[in-house]
């Protein structure tokens, strides 16, 4: 059963990060708590969000995020496509830093949703883009650069994978010397996107595992996040709907989590029903709540 606006206030008197608690922390603890209980401890995690998501682009979605009760954002490198991306402007890089320093939240990762529209197997420019945005990372202190593949550039040949791989296989090297993961995010099964990291050979390229896009297209979700392992370099929390209310089953995706051991960022991603601020914070409360921070 969802849940209104004026029923989500009306849980608490402490504002939006009060909300969160007694909304998606209340459901997640009531639904889990004697499997919450067995694993306490086990998991070390921190919980952002996509700029998008939360409905506030540039530095000051570092000021919202703090506001709803998040640590950190994965910030986006513009959907419109340029020589030079919006985000390796030395003086966009300055905001983001200042913004980080006054507000304690930090850039958490780097999201390439450009390439949904402009594919990175077919656009010459895609290379440096990539190339600028591991730049950009290793300035504002992000350890992962999601590549997204999804609409136009939805990866749905063996010569659009094997392309995919010969791209980034050059990249990797400067992706591993700066510390930084190329994540791979896609409507692919788990074996088919091992088959792309197994041709470029290199740690500096994993999987960024979305829950809901392989809920959605029929993958045991548990299974794969089992079987990958320590090849997922960061996870995005969605639904259509706020978490613990849609298909997306999040008890045994809690488990899988727990059992590779997992240690790094939770991203929020997806439906905001109640609006970018009150859902973000109600799906912060509900994450927190299902692998207790």
């Amino acid at each position: 059963m969802g849940i209104t606006r004026r029923e989500f206030f009306g849980n608490t008197s402490k504002g939006i990060a009060g909300a969160a608690l007694a909304g998606g922390l209340g459901l997640a603890t009531t639904r889990d708590a004697r499997a919450m209980r067995e694993v306490k401890g086990k998991v070390k995690f921190r919980v952002g969000a996509m700029d998008g998501t939360i409905r506030q682009g540039g530095p000051e979605a570092l000021a919202v995020a703090k506001e709803i009760g998040l640590e950190g954002v994965q910030i986006d490198v513009g959907r419109t496509p340029a020589k030079k991306l919006g985000t390796s402007s030395p003086e966009v890089q300055a905001q983001y830093k200042e913004m980080m320093k006054e507000t304690g939240v930090v850039v958490s990762s780097i999201c390439m949703g450009l390439f949904n529209s402009y594919p990175l197997v077919s656009d010459y420019r895609a290379p440096e883009w990539i190339s600028d945005a591991i730049e950009t990372a290793v300035n504002l202190n992000a350890k992962v650069i999601l590549l997204a593949f999804f609409g136009r550039g939805a990866l749905k040949t063996q010569e659009q994978k094997d392309k995919v791989a010969e791209i980034l296989k050059p990249l990797a090297p400067k992706a591993d010397k700066a510390g930084v993961c190329l994540g791979i995010e896609n409507t692919l099964s788990a074996e088919d996107s091992v088959r792309i990291l197994d041709k470029i050979k290199s740690d500096a390229v994993r999987v960024y595992y979305d829950t809901a896009n392989s809920t959605f297209n029929g993958y045991d979700v548990p299974k794969e996040i089992r079987w990958l392992g320590g090849r997922i370099c960061e996870f995005h929390f969605k639904d259509s709907t706020l978490l613990g209310q849609g298909k997306v089953d999040y008890s045994p995706i809690r488990d899988a989590v727990m059992d590779i051991g997992y240690r790094g960022w939770i991203i929020l991603e997806g439906a905001n029903p109640l609006g970018g601020k009150i859902s973000g914070a109600y799906n912060a409360g509900f994450v927190r709540g299902l692998l207790l921070a």
